[in-house]
């Protein structure tokens, strides 16, 4: 029997002060985003592969299955581990909703969707899990715009807003699109929330691999898909994402950057997809699935931190 997926993704609403955080931060990151790799989809010269050792030592140590597919973007020396290997995807399918909608992929063509106000009615928020961010708002009578709702996806990974999302791109099926265009021949996504979430071993539907999910998100944000605004914008809001701060971003050296999404499901299924910048601006894409053995497993955010220190010591 499926069981309810674990939410320990973000804060119960969207502040002035995360948003201000979230903004510094994307300021911070300019001279990336901005400089000689916006937008370069071929890194420089690969410096090969780096032993995975550590990583299948850490599936010991956490007693899970790990998944992880993390490059310097800047070198192309890259760290694989089961890299190929199918996991539940959960929330982090939210950043390619997100950006589907900045990309214009609506069911109703609308140049100035993203100030559009979004009036949802009560159901939308029943009976999906996380949706904290959406029922203060239905509760204060705050209607916000569609902006607003991709944030509360992204940085609050409130599930009513991504369910919305999904009814404004055209259902499940346009992230499957979404992931085609960018070359992904792998994530498919075919059911809304929280029932996406339900996996067991082997199951294929709503999957998607550490390598698939982490070259889209690599896209994304530094490549040309999106127009530099978008990247930008879709940038800041995983930069404002809090859900992840005993995850990836725990184990990242001081003074390192992460645009993240996080994900949690059955079988203690526990994801984390983002690109970090170190202090001196190097782009590193870390990509990490996760999972128990049983269905009883609990999510452990420490085996993503201590991937991340790994990727962290190996790649840079």
């Amino acid at each position: 029997m499926a069981t309810t997926p674990i939410r320990s993704d973000g804060p119960p609403s969207l502040t002035r002060r995360s948003t201000l955080a979230g903004a510094a931060a994307l300021a911070a990151t300019g001279a990336v985003l901005n400089g000689p790799w916006a937008g370069a989809k071929t890194p420089r010269p690969a410096s090969g592969p780096v032993d995975a050792t550590a990583i299948s030592e850490l599936e010991t140590r956490h007693d899970r299955r790990i998944g992880v597919f993390a490059k310097n973007l800047r070198t192309g020396r890259t760290l694989a581990h089961r890299a190929d290997e199918r996991f539940v995807m959960c929330s982090t399918f939210k950043v390619l909703a997100a950006a589907a909608v900045l990309d214009g992929r609506l069911v109703t063509p609308d140049r100035a969707v993203l100030d559009r106000p979004v009036h949802h009615p009560p159901s939308l928020v029943a009976g999906v899990g996380y949706a904290a961010v959406m029922q203060e708002w239905q509760r204060t009578g705050h209607v916000p715009t569609v902006a607003e709702v991709c944030e509360a996806a992204v940085s609050a990974s409130d599930n009513a807003a991504a369910n919305w999302l999904l009814g404004l791109i055209g259902g499940p099926g346009a992230i499957t699109r979404l992931a085609r265009d960018l070359g992904d021949r792998t994530t498919a996504l075919t059911r809304w929330e929280p029932e996406l979430n339900q996996w067991t071993p082997g199951a294929t539907r709503d999957t998607t691999t550490p390598r698939a999910m982490g070259g889209g998100y690599a896209e994304l944000l530094l490549g040309r898909t999106l127009v530099r605004p978008d990247r930008e914008r879709l940038t800041r809001w995983m930069l404002a994402s809090r859900t992840g701060d005993r995850a990836l971003r725990k184990g990242l050296p001081p003074g390192w950057r992460l645009a993240e999404k996080t994900g949690s499901g059955d079988y203690g299924a526990r994801n984390d997809v983002g690109v970090a910048w170190t202090p001196e601006g190097t782009p590193v894409l870390i990509s990490c699935f996760t999972n128990g053995h049983r269905p009883d497993a609990v999510s452990l955010d420490d085996a993503l931190a201590d991937v991340a220190v790994v990727c962290a010591a190996a790649l840079v």
